[in-house]
């Protein structure tokens, strides 16, 4: 009788970013990658497993006996604390009804085994915490394990200088520095064709955020993150029989570089006179899961860039899947991905930078979410945040009870035109990335002014007020600033104000957010990331202003 045991690392996130320096966050996304790379052909093989899933810190493997599959998760999680010094948790095996049909019989077993391990994680004991002896050395990475020795560490910034440093992160760095590198390797190999490089050159890859701030056009060390998570890939892995999982598992990372490959690609081809360093760094890729440290300018569209690839990645690998009559892949939603990009100074902490993205991927996916189910239609959706100094910009914007929200994230990503439907829970994030370039000869005096104008907006009025506190706004402040304006650049502005909402409500637009429908409008989003919200379509030069007023 079969076997199907579920296994999935905890906490995946806390072990990688345990390190103050993103060239050990990147070994320790490498050495989770090989780690479970490597499973198939060492310990299952070991125990007579036949893996199904074997990456990004989850494991689906069938065994023949019950003893096998527990000794096989034993095995698993010593060797993975071993490894990468962290725990992982082992559901009970499920057994698989062989008298039932194959595909059902499996799908049966996988839900089973889902629950069991949801069950097993719930009642794992506390974190266990380090030992603390006075006149000892912390490990100056992680700050939290003792250091193991005094050593130096690698990389350009760094050079001559000593650290102490405990043994994960020592094993980190190791894996950083090895000359096969899982994650590197295989994005230069996906980057070399999306850029058409030619000729065997090393690849230079940044170490931290201030080689990715060297990018930013205005010099003010600005850098990106990039987080992205696909849509319904739970009921997608929910509808798959044994083979089908094992390829969508297999085929999912490399769908993930190869977009993120494409978009940076772009960026290299716009953006012209830049070092040799490749511009991107990934952090966490594996999967359907992306942390990626990229450059501010252009990181709206490379953000967009990456969403339309996945989806044409996806979209091409389910229509190649095979087919059996009970089980078709095809039938299910066309697949999308959620993404959200946070802006900030090459110095702020990557981790906080790191959680303030996740809650704004939480935004776009719920929003994603609505839309399908009232509509039935599915869309890729990109939320964003600017963060200013040591706070975060605009974040009080996402209370749902608001009748007037000065912001329309998240934004829609497509290839087609918007429609209805999705107008009505917002706008296409091309429209925004397309009214920066219509406006890119509006003088800072007036973009600054429109700023303020927009953050003055009444938000906290009641519903049967919002009407006349607009019109009370749009009188005192807006029509004061288009009136200083020249012809032809109040035209420019009228339109982007439609845009960007609508040309009724004083240029504002109902939109539905959770059980509300506000009105709101997406000017302010626009002048809070004009600096980084250029079309790749044009070339910086296309930027520059051209004032037709003082």
């Amino acid at each position: 009788m079969p076997y199907l045991l579920a296994a999935e690392a905890d906490k995946i996130q806390d072990l990688i970013f345990r390190s103050s320096r993103l060239r050990e966050v990147v070994g320790a996304s490498q050495l989770l990658t090989r780690f479970c790379k490597s499973v198939g052909e060492t310990l299952a093989k070991q125990h007579g497993g036949t893996v199904i899933v074997n990456d990004g810190g989850s494991f689906r493997v069938m065994f023949n006996d019950q003893k096998q599959a527990e000794a096989f998760g034993n095995d698993l999680a010593e060797l993975y604390q071993l490894a990468l010094g962290g725990s992982l948790t082992v559901a009970e095996p499920v057994e698989v009804d062989d008298s039932a049909e194959e595909d059902d019989s499996f799908k049966a077993a996988n839900q089973a085994a889902d629950q069991k391990l949801r069950w097993a994680k719930s009642r794992r004991s506390g974190v266990v915490a380090e030992a603390h002896m006075p006149y000892v050395a912390f490990c100056e990475s992680c700050g939290v394990a003792l250091a193991e020795r005094r050593d130096t560490r690698k990389g350009r910034r760094s050079a001559g200088r000593r650290y102490y440093l405990c043994q994960t992160c020592q094993v980190k760095q190791a894996e950083r520095d090895r000359a096969q590198q899982a994650i590197l390797d295989d994005l230069y190999k996906a980057y070399r064709e999306a850029a058409q490089i030619q000729g065997d050159i090393t690849p230079d890859w940044p170490e931290d955020a201030d080689d990715i701030a060297d990018f930013d056009l205005s010099q003010r060390n600005y850098v990106a993150y990039l987080v992205a998570d696909g849509n319904g890939m739970g009921q997608i892995f929910g509808s798959c029989n044994q083979q089908q999982m094992t390829d969508l598992s297999q085929q999912l990372t490399t769908i993930i570089q190869n977009s993120l490959a494409q978009a940076i690609a772009r960026f290299r081809q716009v953006v012209p006179g830049q070092a040799a360093m490749i511009p991107v760094l990934p952090l966490i890729l594996g999967g359907d899961d992306l942390f990626a440290l990229i450059p501010a300018p252009y990181a709206l569209d490379v953000a967009r860039q990456f969403c339309l690839a996945w989806e044409r990645g996806m979209a091409n690998f389910m229509q190649k899947m095979p087919e059996n009559e009970e089980n078709d892949l095809k039938d299910l939603p066309r697949p999308t991905i959620a993404a959200a990009v946070v802006i900030c100074k090459s110095k702020y902490p990557y981790s906080l930078a790191y959680q303030r993205a996740k809650d704004l991927l939480k935004q776009a996916k719920q929003q994603s979410k609505r839309l399908a189910a009232a509509t039935g239609e599915h869309l890729s959706a990109v939320n964003f945040e600017v963060i200013l100094g040591n706070r975060l910009a605009a974040a009080e914007d996402s209370d749902d009870n608001t009748v007037i929200r000065r912001t329309l994230r998240p934004y829609w990503v497509g290839e087609s035109a918007l429609s209805r439907d999705a107008l009505e829970y917002g706008i296409a994030l091309n429209t925004l990335l397309q009214q920066r370039y219509v406006l890119k000869d509006l003088p800072n005096k007036r973009l600054a002014e429109l700023r303020r104008c927009f953050e003055n907006v009444p938000a906290n009025v009641r519903m049967d007020q919002r009407k006349a506190a607009l019109e009370k706004w749009a009188v005192s402040e807006l029509a004061r600033i288009l009136l200083r304006l020249s012809q032809q650049a109040q035209q420019k502005v009228t339109e982007a104000l439609i845009a960007l909402g609508s040309d009724k409500v004083h240029y504002w637009r109902d939109v539905k957010w959770g059980n509300k429908t506000p009105l709101a409008h997406g000017m302010l989003d626009l002048l809070e990331v004009w600096d980084f919200a250029q079309d790749l379509t044009y070339t910086p030069d296309a930027y520059e202003p051209q004032e037709d007023e003082a």
